[in-house]
């Protein structure tokens, strides 16, 4: 299924249609089986944990992959100017995770809902380049200010899903983490692709503007299911 997102998005017409629709059933049928239960239901306590590791990684990937062709086709960086961003965001990711690292203290509930505010920030700002009268600085800060949050919500997840699993379970709660990242990331790329293209078309504003929304409505749904993280 995933992989035929991948092809679909690639195409046009009828054929990515189709594709699309085909790839996204055979998702939904395959991924319950794949992760806890509860997962797509947001339940308290590990199935939270999975399905916000699904969130928050679709909607950094999904902004991450059109920030530089904003920057680049839209403000007139160079490919290594607009490679800034990207390099920002990695070392403040991996600032995040060792801050978190070293705070084992903080409540985990609070940890998560605080990185997935800072990435729903980080998001906005960074898409905000696509306005002329915002400087190009503030967008390449505000994406590091989203790899913070990933460097605090990752590690936080990862932890959270051992705590929360018996010990012959967490091989397998371990692997439908990554499962539940990589197909949610396959799905909205699939997804926003051809409706990309599709904007392009008409107007350069309307398309990163939408591709941008569509990463923030996911960091939301992330933030406000982050909560539900903690077991009752």
């Amino acid at each position: 299924g995933a992989l035929l997102l991948h092809w679909a998005g690639q195409q046009g017409g009828a054929t990515a249609a189709v594709g699309l629709v085909v790839g996204a059933v055979a998702v939904a049928l395959a991924l319950p089986g794949l992760v806890p239960p509860g997962t797509l239901r947001a339940r308290r306590g590990l199935p939270s944990v999975v399905l916000v590791r699904g969130l928050l990684g679709a909607a950094f990937f999904a902004a991450e992959v059109y920030l530089p062709l904003l920057l680049t086709s839209e403000r007139g960086l160079r490919p290594a100017q607009a490679g800034l961003a990207l390099t920002g965001a990695a070392l403040a990711w991996s600032a995040g995770s060792w801050l978190r690292g070293r705070n084992d203290a903080w409540d985990p509930g609070h940890v998560v809902r605080a990185g997935a505010a800072t990435i729903v920030l980080g998001t906005v700002v960074a898409g905000a380049a696509v306005l002329p009268a915002v400087p190009v600085v503030v967008s390449l800060v505000g994406w590091t200010v989203a790899g913070l949050g990933m460097g605090l919500t990752y590690p936080t997840l990862s932890v959270l899903t051992l705590r929360l699993s018996a010990p012959a379970e967490q091989g397998a709660n371990s692997s439908a983490l990554q499962v539940m990242e990589s197909l949610t990331i396959a799905v909205v790329l699939a997804v926003s692709g051809p409706l990309f293209v599709l904007l392009l078309a008409r107007d350069a504003t309307t398309a990163f503007v939408t591709a941008f929304a569509v990463a923030g409505a996911f960091a939301v749904v992330g933030l406000l299911v982050g909560g539900r993280v903690r077991a009752a």
